[in-house]
């Protein structure tokens, strides 16, 4: 099998901009979106609407392609949608065969992320719907937001994250599984670091570099740390041995800085 090319650390992503009141500025606008990845989005939506049909409200995307910053072969395409069905009754059976026969046709989409969720429950999800693009149905009307704890989705279940990832390394022998999931638990510790300096920084941001660049500011003495995180956030590891050392190190010295910070209990 043909290694993977490293993908080195480059300064890429933005912050949010705000408005003279402090409040954030929604980045996803339709005009930004890369003409490449049109079509993607089109066929995206084309396939929530023939699972849900009549029933089906709102279309979201978020993240790099919704603000115009997607890179091939690293971005993903993140979508989500709200449906006029109850949270018992809707069926998410397809999602996954969706998600692969869409990577399949769009192979420089790093992966599609697919998510349902009945109407009412958009109360829950501000945060995420004060960042993100409707692409289908009428947008949401949401409060505005300004940097702080309230925009923290990733730290306060810092103590939950590392239990799953160390319980996942005990069990799991797959190659790719825990490549897999290295990504997923790195770009938590990514967006935990950064969740921790929004009061003090007055700044938002969900891209990668940006967490990094922020955390190390207000952590210079974690930054060699942070920028391994996020180097295994772009080439994923598969030795155990090594995530488990991040877990158990860097990961309790966060956990317990996040504790302090948000005053979570143990």
């Amino acid at each position: 099998m043909e290694k993977m090319k490293e993908i080195l650390i480059e300064p890429k992503g933005s912050y949010f901009e705000t408005d003279a009141d402090g409040f954030l500025i929604n980045p996803a606008n339709q005009e930004k979106i890369h003409e490449k990845w049109r079509p993607a989005i089109d066929d995206l939506v084309e396939a929530y609407k023939k699972q849900y049909g009549d029933s089906l409200k709102n279309v979201y995307i978020r993240g790099s392609v919704a603000k115009g910053e997607a890179i091939e072969n690293i971005s993903d395409l993140d979508s989500f949608a709200y449906v006029e069905i109850e949270k018992e009754k809707i069926n998410y059976d397809w999602v996954n065969t969706a998600e692969k026969d869409l990577k399949k046709k769009y192979p420089f989409v790093e992966g599609f992320e697919i998510s349902i969720s009945p109407i009412g429950s958009e109360k829950q999800d501000l945060i995420i719907l004060n960042q993100s693009l409707c692409v289908y149905g009428t947008p949401i009307e949401t409060p505005k937001q300004k940097p702080g704890k309230d925009l923290a989705i990733h730290a306060p279940a810092i103590q939950n994250r590392l239990a799953k990832s160390l319980k996942f390394l005990e069990k799991e022998d797959n190659p790719e599984n825990i490549k897999n999931h290295c990504v997923w638990a790195m770009k938590g510790l990514l967006r935990i670091g950064f969740e921790i300096t929004m009061e003090r920084s007055k700044k938002y941001t969900r891209d990668l570099y940006r967490c990094y660049e922020t955390f190390s500011e207000y952590y210079p003495e974690k930054e060699s740390e942070m920028k391994k995180v996020l180097y295994l956030a772009l080439n994923p590891t598969e030795n155990k041995e090594e995530l488990r050392e991040i877990f158990e190190n860097f990961g309790k010295w966060l956990s317990g800085e996040t504790e302090k910070y948000f005053e979570l209990e143990k």
